[in-house]
């Protein structure tokens, strides 16, 4: 039915619109208009026809031709795609490599070095694809990438994101000081090639809106002791100029801190050289965030900048534990990142279980020091909490949450199908989990199935990965 102009799926259709909260119909329906590749609506129960459901969604006489429809199977659910809202492209090239070293040595060690090799456009093209379908396999539907700060790899980058179907913001890095001589630019370079790129990648989508691009160019200084203030200050004035997202690091180490602090002396602290600079707003993604002071998170909340929480890499690097807790009682909007490659996998998945390890290992700590911890401050992060970073978490980082990160009517269709009893599937079956089969509560029992998602799938569980009600990605 490929020219069908609606799509249904029936069946487990789960998310998480509020943290904590999973969302699950069992017995579901979910309509696509395939002309749009938004949700039309969704149904607590699949047992009513087709046609009358697109007719009642749509206030329209729709035809059983015009629908196709795909039941789930039994251990089968649909969600949300999952959001990574920080990643670096290159550094695929060195996966799970450097992980003895703290972050200042691993970036002069293995980072610039592999990074600058992509001054060869051929390198860029024969390497970026299998790194987004990489990607892709993990269920990832929309990232935020970090390129290099060549011009010519950066546009082969989004070329071939955008070549794949897969959302993305992609960023050309900004390095005009502290850097090595192999790998620098001056600061006219900088600025005039990351307005060349822009130009490129938004000149090559034609007008359409915002929301529904698939590749969006995102201001990148890599971070600030990596930048002039002049390289800085244009940077922000190119993000107002063009209505553009900005992504950085932040207060991942204490070395880094203490280098930052030199860099800027005039400033109070790592946080305010980028709201000096105007590169902090409600469409501002800092990674990381390990070491943030009070005052510091004020100025995050105040000015709507989102955090990228990298567990992984933070844990790989030695960074130290950011306290997701903290951040969410703050108001700050928080998601995931894998952060390749100081992270050493792409998976989403693993993102979401580093980050239950770095809270309990926060509250043990804390507690082992005599604190009397309070409220949700001593409550371990629960599989709900962690789905919603992964999907409508990740979404509000990126400045999307009224389109992406739920299932929801009128939101762009980005989705999985998973299954857990697809072959050799790390998720045991319910007939050999009895504190599920045991169970008469189809709800209670699929609550958990998606904790056993959570903290035992892989990417061989994403069967399909859908963006825009497009099909990127199946092992059917």
């Amino acid at each position: 039915m490929a020219h069908a102009k609606f799509s249904l799926f029936t069946g487990c259709i789960v998310d998480t619109p509020v943290m904590g909260e999973l969302r699950i119909l069992v017995n579901g329906a979910l309509g696509i208009d395939r002309s749009t590749g938004r949700i039309v609506g969704t149904s607590e129960s699949s047992g009513t026809p087709a046609k009358e459901l697109f007719e009642h969604w749509t206030g329209q006489q729709v035809s059983e031709a015009d629908i196709e429809t795909t039941g789930l199977l039994a251990d089968q659910f649909l969600m949300p795609g999952f959001i990574d809202t920080h990643t670096h492209a290159p550094q695929f090239s060195f996966l799970g490599i450097g992980h003895d070293l703290p972050l200042m040595d691993w970036l002069n060690k293995y980072t610039f070095k592999h990074e600058s090799e992509f001054k060869d456009p051929e390198l860029a093209r024969k390497f970026y694809k299998g790194a987004i379908d990489r990607v892709i396999r993990n269920g990832v539907t929309f990232a935020a990438y970090y390129g290099t700060i060549h011009l010519e790899a950066n546009r082969i980058l989004a070329d071939t994101i955008r070549n794949a179907g897969q959302r993305a913001f992609v960023g050309k890095v900004c390095m005009d000081a502290n850097s090595p001589d192999y790998y620098s630019e001056s600061t006219a370079e900088s600025i005039e090639q990351t307005e060349e790129f822009i130009k490129q990648v938004l000149g090559g989508q034609g007008n359409c809106p915002a929301d529904t691009r698939l590749v969006t160019p995102i201001i990148t200084p890599r971070f600030a002791p990596s930048c002039s203030s002049e390289c800085l200050g244009a940077l922000g004035e190119l993000a107002k100029r063009y209505q553009l997202p900005i992504q950085s690091h932040l207060c991942e180490n204490p070395s880094e801190i203490e280098f930052a602090r030199q860099c800027f002396p005039e400033c109070t602290s790592y946080t305010e050289i980028y709201h000096k600079h105007g590169l902090l707003g409600n469409h501002t993604i800092m990674a990381h965030c390990v070491h943030m002071t009070a005052e510091e998170l004020v100025i995050m909340r105040d000015t709507g900048t989102s955090i990228s929480h990298c567990p992984t890499s933070n844990f790989t690097l030695g960074s130290g534990l950011a306290d997701i807790r903290r951040f969410v009682a703050q108001g700050i909007p928080v998601g995931l990142g894998t952060d390749v490659g100081g992270g050493y996998t792409p998976s989403i998945l693993d993102a979401m279980r580093m980050a239950a390890a770095t809270n309990r290992a926060l509250i043990a700590s804390r507690r082992l020091s005599g604190e009397d911890l309070s409220g949700r401050d001593g409550v371990p992060l629960e599989a709900a909490e962690m789905f919603f970073l992964a999907t409508q978490g990740g979404a509000r980082v990126m400045g999307m949450a009224e389109s992406l990160g739920s299932l929801d009517a009128g939101k762009l269709f980005d989705a999985l199908v998973i299954d857990l009893s697809a072959h050799a599937s790390p998720v045991p079956s319910v007939e050999s989990t009895f504190a599920i089969s045991c169970l008469s509560d189809p709800v209670e029992a699929w609550r958990l199935r998606l904790e056993q998602f959570v903290f035992l799938a892989d990417d061989r569980n994403i069967s399909r990965v859908y963006v825009g009600g497009n099909l990127i990605h199946s092992k059917c």
